[in-house]
């Protein structure tokens, strides 16, 4: 059974969380949602699917709401200021679990999200990223750190689908080739990989557990 947690951001803000763990963990992943205007929330499907298969693998899964979201305080922004909502969860997953590897991953919007915060948290074991939202959308996301900038020395996975109609490929493929991310396309994937769970929770848990190596 999920734990319900206040954790707060690293500016100060209350956010709405659950953590899942088993008896014994091996790592702590904290997970962020993609958009809200696309429904996202940590309660997303895609995001509960990794979180069983992480959990059965030994990793304890934080997840919480961006600031503005469910419960969580403060005003939703386009993927700049939840980077405090992001590390604020890691502070928390450090602070749960001091003495085990911390990852972070995210999908669409808060895969970028992740990316972001991974230039500020160089302490991470790797960052596994589901459909980046690479590319800046007015209004909608401030996209990826531009590839050149991208300095995280960890390791890196890029998942896209084939079929992605939200998020180019070729975008994606890109961004991973100039940063050094390992990438990987699963094929006849949307961007929400409905029927594709298993492969893709097979593709996410393999690699952090790499990070444990």
């Amino acid at each position: 059974m999920s734990e319900k947690l206040t954790i707060r951001s690293t500016d100060g803000l209350a956010l709405e969380a659950e953590l899942d763990a088993p008896p014994a963990v091996t790592g702590a992943l904290v997970l962020c949602h993609p958009h809200p205007k696309m429904g996202g929330t940590m309660n997303a499907p895609l995001l509960l699917a990794l979180r069983d298969d992480l959990v059965d693998r030994g990793w304890a899964v934080l997840r919480f709401n961006f600031r503005g979201i469910g419960a969580s305080e403060g005003r939703a922004s386009t993927g700049v200021d939840e980077v405090a909502d992001a590390s604020g969860a890691i502070d928390a997953a450090i602070g749960r679990y001091p003495d085990v590897p911390v990852a972070i991953a995210g999908w669409s919007f808060g895969a970028a999200v992740a990316l972001r915060t991974a230039l500020e948290r160089p302490e991470l074991a790797a960052v596994a990223t589901i459909a980046p939202a690479v590319v800046a959308k007015p209004d909608i996301t401030a996209g990826a750190p531009a590839p050149e900038d991208f300095s995280f020395h960890g390791k890196v996975l890029v998942i896209c689908g084939e079929n992605d109609d939200l998020v180019a490929p070729a975008d994606v493929r890109s961004w991973a080739e100039v940063t050094g991310a390992r990438y990987e396309e699963i094929k006849g994937a949307n961007h929400f990989f409905w029927a594709r769970y298993d492969q893709l929770a097979s593709l996410v848990g393999d690699f952090v557990d790499s990070a444990l190596d």
